[in-house]
């Protein structure tokens, strides 16, 4: 990583190069979602916010997991307060997803579930060649695909790459992933970084050959093409959703 470290906390780091990318680098092994993660994403996150522009967000894992998914260990010893846990990462998928700036993932490896939703969150997304795999592993897990969860892979994906990844449980390599739309370009590992920075830079007014970049309005973009998913994202309410709309 390079820049300027704005924050390190609990194998979650923040740092901003000159140009105003923030770099979001996530070192805790499979890098799964538990209460310490969360708050250390939802640290990170509020930094990015409260920058000034021209800024962009890059967020990246480190080793075999970009994001395993929801610690499922947690969970299970934890049943009362899974569902806080899961509101509250839906509510950093809320803030990514219309943030203010361009959003990029840098997938180094497996994105399962929440991993993979994090990933989706973001408005581009490059993934590794060698490794790594992008998966909706609900149905092999025996659960089902909560509210927020899916209002952002419909956002996010086409129908058919849907009916396909949820339905079966397919796990997309990056070649995959790319002809099912669900990532944006592939490379090899050692130019992710590099190509994950080339993305984000092309998103700064500068590059855009914007005179007049009004980040409220491209957030308010963002608000009115993921609405629902916003919605869902940010209202929470995993407990008393029904299991069927029918």
């Amino acid at each position: 990583m390079t820049g300027r470290t704005i924050m390190e906390d609990n194998g979650v780091t923040l740092a901003a190069d000159p140009s105003g990318i923030f770099t979001l680098l996530i070192d805790r092994g499979p890098n799964v979602a538990n209460p310490s993660l969360v708050k250390s994403l939802s640290n990170a996150v509020e930094k990015v916010e409260a920058a000034s522009h021209p800024k962009a967000l890059i967020i990246r894992g480190v080793g075999k997991f970009f994001s395993n998914g929801l610690d499922l260990d947690w969970m299970m010893a934890n049943p009362t307060g899974t569902g806080a846990m899961i509101e509250s990462f839906w509510r950093i998928l809320a803030r990514i997803l219309i943030l203010d700036c361009r959003t990029v993932a840098a997938i180094n490896g497996h994105a399962f579930g929440a991993g993979l939703f994090l990933a989706l969150a973001c408005d581009f997304r490059v993934m590794r060649t060698e490794r790594g795999y992008l998966c909706w592993p609900e149905l092999n897990l025996g659960m089902r695909l909560a509210k927020g969860f899916a209002e952002l892979s419909k956002a996010k994906a086409s129908q058919a790459t849907l009916r396909e990844g949820v339905l079966t449980g397919k796990r997309y390599g990056s070649l995959d992933a790319l002809q099912a739309g669900l990532i944006d370009a592939e490379c090899p590992m050692e130019s992710l970084a590099e190509r994950a920075e080339d993305l984000a830079a092309a998103g700064l007014p500068d590059a855009l050959g914007l005179a007049n970049f009004d980040p409220r309005s491209f957030r308010d973009m963002k608000v009115e093409l993921y609405c629902d998913a916003y919605r869902a994202l940010a209202m929470g309410a995993t407990d008393s959703e029904p299991h069927s709309r029918i």
